[in-house]
């Protein structure tokens, strides 16, 4: 127990059959059972509360209270007959005066360093456009649809939530656009392909650096790129709808040697 804390058990005996355990006190009727069921009460307090004396002998000091049940209590009669006697139970605690006591350890070197089990869970990932290159200042959702010119860059974020690990590196596997919210819908154009720009785009993907700052605290948790506006055409015809980008997210741990998928952004 933490240091100055005593501890105590009242136990209902035959005398006081029509006891109810959680109707007993120390000696300050406020200090009640931590717990209590049909049988017993059970108290943890600190020597200094509860109306705990302390008394000093020769060599030793007690600290003393009682568990009592008192008829004319805050909560009303208790639940004893008049021919009951009052419950009283005295605890004590002695403590010897000026006394040191040695405790020895020895520890031993691990053999294998502790690993973590195997197990399931849920990671978070989301992507924000970004008003500007500085990545500090984000579109919200009231501000979409977002207009854009052709060729003027947009700068998306995809960021690892609510993860303070070192070891996971978010990768942004694949990136595409599409004329409706449905992420399978056709047409569509590739913005990231494996990992990287698309190679057929004339307007490659670029991707910027993330370092750390007062909002990010792990940069391999962040991937950010910039594509330039585009449009959809149709028989070469412009298609003035709204554009949707997706992503897929690989979550990687770069302390396992079987994951292969942290083998970086745009690296074969």
């Amino acid at each position: 127990h933490p240091n100055g804390t005593m501890t105590a058990v009242a136990v209902k005996v035959e005398s006081t059959r029509n006891l109810e355990p959680s109707q007993l006190t120390l000696k300050d009727q406020s200090c009640t059972p931590q717990f209590s069921d049909d049988r017993f009460a059970y108290f943890s307090f600190s020597v200094d509360t509860c109306g705990t004396t302390r008394t000093f002998f020769d060599n030793y000091m007690m600290y003393e209270n009682e568990i009592r049940l008192s008829y004319n209590n805050t909560k009303g009669a208790a639940n004893t007959s008049p021919v009951d006697p009052d419950y009283r139970q005295t605890v004590s605690c002695f403590y010897v005066v000026n006394e040191t006591q040695t405790v020895a350890f020895s520890a031993k070197p691990r053999t294998y360093e502790p690993a973590a089990e195997m197990g399931t869970g849920h990671l978070m990932v989301q992507m924000r456009l970004a008003q500007d290159p500085s990545y500090e200042l984000f579109y919200q959702a009231e501000d979409y649809p977002v207009v854009k010119y052709l060729r003027q860059p947009l700068y998306f974020e995809v960021e690892l939530m609510h993860s303070t690990d070192p070891n996971l590196v978010l990768i942004a596997e694949n990136c595409w656009a599409t004329l409706h919210e449905d992420r399978t819908s056709l047409p569509s154009w590739d913005i990231i392909v494996d990992s990287c720009e698309n190679r057929d785009d004339s307007y490659a993907t670029i991707f910027h650096p993330v370092v750390s700052d007062s909002r990010v605290l792990v940069p391999s948790h962040i991937k950010r790129f910039s594509v330039k506006m585009f449009t959809f055409t149709k028989d070469e015809e412009v298609l003035k709808d709204q554009i949707y980008v997706h992503c897929d997210a690989v979550i990687c741990d770069t302390s396992s040697q079987a994951d292969g998928s942290c083998r970086g952004q745009c690296v074969h």
